[in-house]
C-alpha cells in the first residue's frame, strides 16, 4: 500500500490513509457519510485512492464497505487486513460484484531469488544457473527460512530465526487463540507440528484425532482454520476411475518453508518432505487455471503432483526427488504413464538436467531452479 501511495505521488493523484489500528483514524468510521467526509477534508471534492488497513477491526465491514461504495463517491478504495478468516466472512461476501482481492502470500522462490540477486523477477534464472554457488546458498536459505518478508529482509541467522519464531508464536498464541476463538490452543499446535511431521502425506483424520486427542470434527474445523489463514494448502486427488483410484483424502502441505522448519522442529536440513514440499510452493508459482492435485490409485501406486493443460487436457505428471537417479523410473510413474500416456513428465531433482523416454513419455529431469513450463 505504501508502494502504490508513492506511485500515486509520482502521478500526482491525490490519495487519503486511514489505519484501524490508531484511535484517531478509527474514529472516522463511525458511518459512512462520516469516512466520505473525512475524505473530502483530506484531499477535496476529487477522484481519489483511499486506503484503510487493518479492516478486520471494523465490526461488520463488509456491509460497512458495501455502504461506503453505493454511496458514490468516486474514490477507488484499497482495503488490507492480516485476520483472513475475517476478512473473509466480514468482507468477500457482502461485497460481492464490487470487489477485486489479491492474495499477498510469502514469496515464491523465484521473488526470494529476485531480491537476493538485487535483479528483475524474470531475470533470475540464468545467473542462478552460472553461478552454482551462488545458487546453491540462495535455495538453501530459502528452503531453510522461508518466504516472510520480514525473515527474508534480515540478515543474521539469528534475526531470522528470531523473526520466524515470532511469527510462528504469534499465530498459534494470538492469531488462533484470540483472533479466531480456537479453545484448545495446545491441542491445535501439537495438530500442527503433527501434520509439518508427515508433510506431504496423506491425510488420516481419525489418526490425527487419535494422536491430538480430539475428534474429528475439530480436527475437521483446525483443517479449516490452517487452510484459511495461509499456513497450508489442500491437495485434492485426482481421479477419472472412482472404483481404482483414491478420491477423497487429500495431502497437505505448507505455504511457507520456514515455519514448516519450525513446526517440524528440523533444525536446517532439507529431507525429502521438505524437498516436496518446496517443489509444491514451485509449481503454485504457474498459477494454473486447474488446481495442482496429487494422483494415487488403490493399489497403492502414486504420483506426487498431477498438472492438467489449459489447452488440451492432456495431464502432466511431477515427482519430486531430492536425490534422483536418471533412468530410474518408478513403478508408480510407469503406471500413471500406462493409464494417462502423457506427453511429457517432470522430475523435481535438487541440481539434475536431462531429458529422457520411457513408454514414449518424455520425462525432464529439473533443476529446482528452473520454472516448469506447460503447454
Amino acid at each position: 500500500m505504501r508502494m502504490l501511495a508513492a506511485e500515486l505521488d509520482k502521478k500526482g493523484r491525490p490519495h487519503a490513509t486511514f489505519n484501524l489500528d490508531v484511535v484517531e483514524d478509527a474514529q472516522h468510521f463511525v458511518s459512512q457519510h462520516a469516512l466520505a467526509a473525512e475524505v473530502r477534508r483530506r484531499i477535496g471534492d476529487t477522484n481519489a485512492v483511499v486506503f484503510i488497513d487493518e479492516a478486520q477491526r471494523l465490526p461488520n465491514a463488509g456491509l460497512f464497505f458495501k455502504g461506503l461504495y453505493d454511496l458514490g463517491t468516486g474514490c477507488k478504495y484499497v482495503i488490507s487486513g492480516s485476520g483472513s478468516l475475517e476478512l473473509k466472512a466480514n468482507i468477500i461476501e457482502p461485497l460481492t460484484g464490487r470487489k477485486r482481492v489479491f492474495l499477498c502470500l510469502p514469496l515464491s522462490f523465484t521473488e526470494y531469488a529476485a531480491h537476493r540477486l538485487s535483479l528483475p523477477i524474470v531475470k533470475t534464472e540464468e545467473p542462478l544457473a552460472a553461478n552454482t554457488y551462488e545458487r546453491n546458498r540462495i535455495i538453501a536459505e530459502y528452503m531453510r527460512y522461508g518466504g516472510y518478508p520480514r525473515v527474508a529482509l534480515a540478515v543474521t541467522h539469528s534475526e531470522k530465526t528470531e523473526a520466524l519464531t515470532e511469527i510462528f508464536r504469534s499465530y498459534l498464541e494470538k492469531d488462533v487463540q484470540l483472533l479466531l476463538g480456537i479453545e484448545k490452543s495446545a491441542a491445535f499446535e501439537t495438530l500442527v507440528r503433527l501434520i509439518a511431521n508427515q508433510v506431504g502425506g496423506i491425510v488420516n483424520r481419525a489418526e490425527l484425532a487419535a494422536s491430538v486427542g480430539i475428534n474429528q470434527r475439530t480436527i475437521e474445523k483446525y483443517l479449516w482454520v490452517l487452510e484459511k489463514t495461509f499456513v497450508v494448502r489442500m491437495v485434492r486427488p485426482y481421479y477419472t476411475n472412482a472404483r481404482k483410484e483414491l478420491r477423497k483424502s487429500p495431502k497437505i502441505y505448507f505455504l511457507d518453508l520456514g515455519f514448516l522448519h519450525l513446526a517440524k522442529s528440523a533444525g536446517g536440513q532439507t529431507s525429502g518432505d521438505v524437498f516436496e514440499n518446496a517443489c509444491f510452493l514451485r509449481l503454485m508459482e504457474l498459477e494454473t487455471a486447474e488446481a495442482i492435485r496429487y494422483w494415487r490409485s488403490v493399489g497403492g501406486a502414486e504420483v506426487d503432483f498431477i498438472l492438467p493443460s489449459q489447452n488440451d487436457g492432456m495431464l502432466t505428471p511431477v515427482e519430486a526427488k531430492l536425490g534422483a537417479r536418471v533412468g530410474l523410473v518408478g513403478k508408480s510413474m510407469l503406471s500413471f504413464f500406462a493409464s494417462y500416456h502423457p506427453k511429457k513428465a517432470y522430475v523435481y531433482t535438487k541440481d539434475t538436467e536431462r531429458t529422457i523416454n520411457r513408454a514414449g513419455t518424455d520425462i525432464v529431469y529439473l533443476p529446482y531452479y528452473r520454472m516448469l513450463q506447460i503447454a
